[in-house]
């Protein structure tokens, strides 16, 4: 059973005529409540025990798109926004079977029943001028009791476009699974078939193919915040072949136009035990990372080192970090190029190298001796 299920139906009886007008007096001339609306930025509103509009601040009736504040009180949050769903019982907004799960009434009634501030999301929908338009909404009901009276205080943030973009994100990410399952399959059983000149061909490509679900798994985590739920699978790791495949994917980005990657050759039949597909994305970032800080026709180094405890990984190039930023370097969200999505990958560096292959991700930096990042795994 459901919030909803338990607190609806609710009464829908209202408050008119010079009661209502006395309890819009009230809430008008509380300082408190007058201050508040002033302060807060967001959408805000204060209703009466009916759930009406007693008041609102300016950003809400900006948003309601009204010519004046008296259009509006008196009425339900869902009759002001024009709610397809407002007017369908005679009660009117919060009344009719649509409303049990609605999360603005739902929050409003708990907030008036059970004498506790309640957040809940609100999918919204609402005629356009091109159909109907869907709305959602993050909403805080807190009640409020002056001179005996019961309020509630209403806040909504506008959280349509976040959730446009979350559901986006997930239907493409589900589809892109989707295919990348299909192709591992494919190629699976392509390599298990294919004999001669074009098996290593078949081999190469099932490899990438399980690699791109990983990094998908890998994105989305990080995306999420949520790293515990990414699985460890560790093999034997070959630096050599690692350094190899950097190469190979390196020189395709448009940052290794115009400049010269070297890498140092391991030792041979050099070795490691970790997460292939997490110990070339940290490599890869730090790669790509140097390159866009190199100046054209600079050179980035590549290194790998082992001594008796650990495996280190250095990559180097000639820039400079500066002090402000370096402090910051690893923060998430954190960029210096200014615009949305950004953020990520110095900080997914530390996360993946750090929690969970267990290593340690460190930089130095200095106009004399350049940048350098590294990663020390243990073995």
């Amino acid at each position: 059973m459901s919030a909803g299920d338990e607190i609806f139906p609710v009464p829908p009886g209202r408050t008119s005529g010079t009661e209502l007008e006395a309890e819009i007096n009230t809430v008008s001339h509380n300082p408190i409540l007058d201050g508040l609306l002033e302060a807060v930025h967001g959408l805000m509103a204060v209703l009466n025990e009916n759930r009406q509009i007693l008041a609102l601040n300016d950003t809400m009736l900006q948003a309601l798109g009204v010519p004046s504040l008296s259009k509006v009180l008196g009425l339900r949050l869902g009759e002001s926004l024009h709610c397809i769903h407002a007017m369908r019982a005679p009660g009117g907004c919060g009344t009719s079977e649509y409303c049990s799960t609605c999360g603005a009434a739902i929050a409003q009634v708990i907030a008036l029943t059970q004498r506790c501030a309640s957040e809940q999301l609100c999918a919204l929908e609402i005629p356009g001028e091109d159909g109907r338009t869907n709305l959602f909404f993050r909403v805080r009901a807190s009640p409020l009791t002056l001179s005996g009276h019961r309020y509630i205080l209403l806040f909504l943030q506008d959280i349509s476009q976040e959730q446009r973009a979350a559901l986006i994100e997930q239907t493409f990410l589900h589809d892109l699974r989707n295919t990348s399952q299909g192709i591992s399959m494919g190629t699976a059983l392509l390599a298990e078939s294919t004999t001669g000149e074009n098996s290593d061909l078949a081999r190469d490509v099932l490899t990438m193919a399980d690699r791109l679900a990983r990094e998908i798994e890998l994105q989305h985590c990080l995306a999420h915040s949520s790293i515990k739920t990414i699985s460890y699978r560790a093999t034997q790791v070959s630096v050599e072949a690692l350094f190899d495949e950097l190469q190979r994917s390196s020189r395709h980005h448009p940052s290794h136009n115009n400049h010269v990657l070297e890498f140092t050759p391991p030792q041979p039949d050099h070795f490691l035990s970790t997460d292939l597909t997490i110990l070339h994305r940290i490599l890869y970032n730090m790669v790509i990372n140097a390159l866009e800080a190199t100046e054209p026709g600079g050179i980035v180094k590549i290194t790998a080192k082992r001594d008796e405890s650990h495996e280190s990984f250095s990559v180097w190039n000639t820039g400079c970090i500066p002090p402000k930023v370096a402090l910051r370097i690893f923060q998430r969200n954190f960029s210096t190029k200014g615009t949305l999505g950004h953020g990520l990958g110095t900080y997914s560096m530390k996360l993946l190298g750090e929690d969970l292959l267990n290593g340690h991700v460190a930089f130095t930096s200095s106009p004399e001796a350049g940048t350098c990042f590294t990663l020390d795994l243990p073995v």
